[in-house]
Formats: structure tokens, sequence, C-alpha cells
């Protein structure tokens, strides 16, 4: 007879033991899938020997030691069994999901059937860096932990075990937290201390088995954070003495000394959390995640490397049983654009911004007479602002942006465009402002259409703004776009779609002249909002974050450009004087363009939120000044 667990579930093979018992992998037989089966053997003569506020009680503890098992005796609910029932009853993204949950009183056992993961787990993925986490990563792990106690303890769920081994990855990257309640249920059981944490991740009110609260887990939460993204755990120790000395005692390195990709508030968000007495901590996870999230990196790209790496750790994962077919998990494809890691990324950003910001400083510079001898010759100063705008794109393309529109300004109002010179002055500095200096892609985006007006590409710059930003940057970079294209229409073009650098290098006093002209003209309106438009449609459905998704957004963008531009072609005789026979074939390479970007990979969606509090001037409730009763240790 075939030997199977609840005479449902046949055993794999054994994942894990610990404090709460045996996981075992199996194979449900009735639904067709693998499962994870934590059993937690009762003892009947140590149930109920916790001390505290979690001492003996029920019929089990009156048992005497090696007695047998007596079914008549046993309680309709063993101790602890309630908070495991609860805990099942949870669910979310970032929780391991129960299934079942069955109590085998003549065996003394209790078998939780989990949603199984097929992955690895956190401490896996610690071994495996020996040393601090990527921002990204550690980022998407503290986001994804935040969520999954903030959710339990909305349904008065505390975890009290917040370590590695509980949290877990699967091959898509997604981050789920395990063995909700079950610290509880163990210390009931007769299994562990301190209500079953585990020392480096517990606080002091656990360790001397102190009523837990939210505040708990949160430190716990705090001491894995600080072990990502520092690489150490400095409150270690072999006894619970010693854990306690470490945590009073201890000298923390500060975070952002140790990496240059965090700031000063995210040390304090994390002390804060760290706080010895649980007064001074946050009244919450959420206002913890609240506090530390705008100093982090980004949560989702974050997860799309954790499929790499957890795909890549996987590859050699166990073989498929021979007897029964197993599901296949199928690894995510990640694409190209996904494989370029944050430096690689960075320095490519950096890349286009200098390209974008060079050529603006250099049409700029053409156009200055000042900074040419008399014999025609660029002077020192002629090179200087080139070298100037390229160094300062390359350093900070937001920078870099801020010098190319100051340039372009100069040299509008040195040939006598001095009403679209001013024009132009303030609509870039507002652009800058809301949205240039907040990141290498909104810099690179927003000066782009420059050049690319210049080669008869202008519709490519909405575009670009559409498939790298967010809804309210994409548009604003947009009609940016748009405004700079106008400009450079007046040196001769007269067209959004391009300025013709070759034909209309040279900028002249009959600027203003040709933009009243332009105004004049319904089309070019028309065109303008089309861009918009188009950019703010193409970053809703990059939004989504999948290729096909993307692509249709490029679709969808540039059919709203081309209903623009036959909307204004249909008002010839209006004024207008678009030819649309010409706009169409741009159009059509735009889109193309982006297209085949979007099958390389679609990018994540810069982020800067706003800090919901300033740490050196108003503060949320539950966190309080520092001193040394608030953080366990001496900074150095």
């Amino acid at each position: 007879m075939e030997n199977l667990i609840l005479n449902r579930y046949r055993p794999l093979g054994e994942a894990g033991r610990g404090g709460y018992g045996v996981v075992q992998v199996a194979w449900d037989t009735r639904i067709q899938r693998r499962v994870a089966i934590k059993m937690l053997h009762w003892d009947p003569s140590v149930v109920g020997a916790c001390e505290g506020p979690n001492a003996a009680r029920g019929p089990y503890a009156a048992q005497a030691p090696g007695a047998a098992y007596d079914a008549r005796q046993a309680p309709r609910d063993i101790p602890g069994l309630a908070e495991a029932r609860t805990a099942a009853l949870l669910s979310g993204d970032h929780i391991v999901g129960v299934y079942d949950f069955e109590v085998d009183y003549r065996n003394a056992t209790a078998y939780l059937i989990m949603e199984y993961v097929d992955g690895i787990t956190l401490t896996d993925l610690m071994r495996e860096f020996a040393g601090p986490l990527p921002l990204n990563i550690a980022t998407c792990v503290f986001d994804a932990v935040a969520d999954a106690l903030a959710k339990a303890h909305a349904n008065q769920v505390l975890h009290l075990d917040i370590k590695p081994d509980n949290v877990l990855i699967n091959r898509q990257g997604q981050v789920k937290v395990s063995d909700f309640g079950l610290a509880q249920l163990s210390c009931e059981a007769g299994f562990g201390q301190a209500a079953g944490g585990t020392i480096g991740y517990m606080p002091l009110e656990q360790m001397r088995l102190e009523a837990p609260d939210v505040r708990t887990d949160e430190w716990a939460l705090a001491a894995l954070t600080y072990e990502m993204l520092t690489g150490d755990n400095p409150f270690f120790a072999e006894t619970l003495h010693e854990a306690e000395v470490a945590i009073e005692e201890a000298e923390l390195v500060i975070p952002s000394v140790v990496r240059d990709d965090i700031d000063e508030e995210a040390d304090e968000a994390i002390f804060g959390a760290l706080a010895i007495e649980r007064d001074y901590r946050f009244d919450s996870v959420a206002l913890f995640a609240d506090a530390l999230m705008p100093h982090l990196g980004d949560a989702r790209r974050g997860m799309r490397e954790l499929a790499v790496l957890v795909g890549e750790a996987c590859d050699d994962a166990e073989e498929d049983d021979a007897t029964e077919p197993m599901p296949r998990y199928v690894r995510e494809r990640v694409s190209l654009m996904d494989r370029l890691d944050e430096r690689a990324q960075a320095v490519l950003f950096r890349l286009w911004a200098a390209a974008a910001c060079g050529f603006i400083a250099f049409e700029a510079a053409t156009n200055i007479s000042a900074l040419y001898t008399v014999a025609g010759r660029e002077t020192p100063a002629f090179w200087a602002v080139l070298a100037v705008c390229i160094v300062a794109a390359i350093v900070l393309p937001a920078a870099g942006a801020a010098v190319a529109i100051i340039a372009l300004a100069a040299a509008l109002f040195a040939n006598e465009a001095y009403v679209l010179g001013a024009v132009f002055l303030v609509a870039g500095v507002a652009w800058w402002a809301f949205v240039g200096r907040r990141g290498h892609a909104q810099a690179g985006a927003g000066v782009s259409g420059v050049a690319l007006g210049a080669f008869g590409l202008g519709p490519l710059a909405p575009l670009l703004a559409g498939y790298f930003l967010r809804v309210p940057g994409a548009a604003a970079t947009a009609a940016f776009s748009a405004l700079t294209a106008f400009v450079l229409a007046c040196s001769g073009s007269m067209s959004l779609t391009g300025w013709n650098v070759f034909v209309n290098g040279q900028l002249s006093n009959h600027m203003q002249a040709n933009a009243l002209a332009l105004l004049g003209d319904p089309s070019m309106w028309i065109q303008a909002v089309s861009w918009v438009a188009a950019a703010a449609l193409l970053a809703l459905f990059c939004g989504r974050g999948s290729r096909p998704w993307a692509i249709a957004g490029a679709v969808v963008a540039g059919v709203t450009m081309l209903a623009g531009c036959a909307a204004g072609g249909a008002l010839e005789g209006m004024g207008a004087v678009i030819d649309f026979a010409d706009v169409i074939p741009v159009l059509v390479a735009c889109v193309v363009i982006v297209v085949c970007a979007s099958v390389a990979g679609v990018p994540l969606r810069p982020d800067l939120p706003e800090r919901d509090w300033d740490p050196y001037g108003d503060v949320p409730d539950g966190y309080a000044p520092r001193d040394r009763r608030q953080h366990p240790t001496r900074r150095r």
C-alpha cells in the first residue's frame, strides 16, 4: 500500500529540519501539484513547557514524561493552534500560501500544507554574495517582507521569527515570507525558546519573554535589512545572554558609510527601527517602510535581477519524479535590457545625455558670434562651452541638460530672438525643475529633441519620453520637446518633424517672424497635442512592464501621431502647411525604432517619490530623536 501523508500526499523528499520539525516536499495526488508540508510532532510530555506569558496550560501539560498518548484526553484546540489557524487565513503576494491545515491527534502531529516555492531562500542568496546585497535586490526583499508583515499585522498576526531562512524567492524573482504564526505554535509545542525566535533577529523584549507586538517584528526586519545592506549581523551570539549583550553594546557600521548608493536618511530609519526600547521605534512596519523606501533602490528592477539569479541557481534543481509527472516551471525570459546591471545602464544613460547635450552645446556655440575671432575661428571659450556641457552631462546628466538649455537660450538671445529665447528658457527651467533633474533617463529624453530634429526624426523625442518615463513625466517631456521643435522650426524648416541642421543650422533674426506664422498654423497645434498624447499613451502601456504591452503601446502612439498629422492636413484650407506625405515615413521609422527597443526589453519607470517626512524637521508618529536608549549602538 502506498505510504501517503494524510492519505493524499506522496513524500518526494525532505526539504529541511528546524525548531518546528520537518519540512517535506510532497506531491498532491488529488490536485496534481507539488506542495510543502511542515510537520510539527507534538510531545505530550513537554507541551506547555514555555515560561512567562506562555506558561503551561491544557491537559497535555499534566501528562507524565514518557506516558502513552491518550486520544481521549486530546483537547479540541491544542495550545498555539488557534494562532496557526489564523495565520493560515492570511493571503498576499508576498506570503507563502497555506492550502490546508490538519491535526492528527492520534499521532500528535500537526500538518501545514503550504505552497511550494520553487526557488531559494534569502540565506542561500546572501551566502552567494558573501557580503552586502545589490541595492535593488535588497530593496525588493525589504519591500516584500514589509508588505507581508503589514498585512499580517492588520489581521492581528505576528510572525516573531523573521530571518533569512523564512524569506523565499522563486524563479520569477518574487519574494515570499513563510511560517506566519508558527513561532508561537513552536513555543507552545515545547520547541525552542523566546516564542520561537532566532538569535540575531530577536529584540530584547522577545528574548526576555515579554509580550510581543508589531514592533517586535519591526526590529527583526530592521536587523535583516541592516544585514542585507552591510553584509554583517552584529547581533549573532551563542546564548540569549550573549545576544542581549550584543544588542546593548554592539557598534554598528553606518550603512551609508560602507556603501555610496544610500544616504543618511536611510541610516536614520534603520536605526530608528533598531531602537533597544520599543517605544522609540516606529509605531508600525508600514511607517518604517514609508521612512526607508524613498532612500533605497528600485524594487521592481530588483525583482528582475532576482529572477536571473534564482533562475541560474535553480538550473540544476531536483529532477522530476520518474513515476509521476511534475509541473514544469519555466524560467521567465529576461530581456536584454534587464541583463545589463545598474552600473552599465548608468553608463549608457550618461553617454546618451553627453551626446545630446554636446550636440546642443555645439549648435548653440556656433550661433554665438562672441565665441569666434574676427577671422571666423573658434575661440577657447567656444571649446570651453562645449567641454563644460559634455563633462557635466557625463558626471550628472541632469546638470548637462541644464547647461544645454541655458546655452541654446543664449544662442537665441544672441540672434535677436528675444521672445523665443525667453519662452524657451522659462519652459526649460520649469521642465528641468519638475522632471529633468529627477534622473538620467528624464534628462536624456528631454534634451534629445534637438539632435533628433536636426536629422528629421523629431517625432522620436516624445516616443522616447513615453518609452522611458512615467505618464506625467512623459507628457511634460513631450510638451517640452514640442516647444523645442517649434523654436528650431522657426529657423526655416517651419515643421515640427525636423529643422535640418545642414540647411538651417545658422539661426537668423527672422525667427520671431517665422514664429508668428507658425502660431497661426492649426496643424502645428494639433501635431504638438498628438505628441503629448502619444507619449502619455506609450508610457501607460510600458508601465505594465511587459514587452507585448510596450510594442502595442508603440503602435498606439504611432497611430495617435499619424492621426494628429492627418487632422492637421485636413485643415489645409485654414492655413495648414503640413505635408502629410512627407511625415508618414518619418513616423513609421520612429515607431519601428521604439518597437525594436521594446523587443529588447522594457525599462522600469524611474520613480523618485517625495519624502513623506523630513528627517531634520517634522517626524512621523512613533519616531523620536536619537538618544542612547533609542539606538543599540555607538556609531563609528
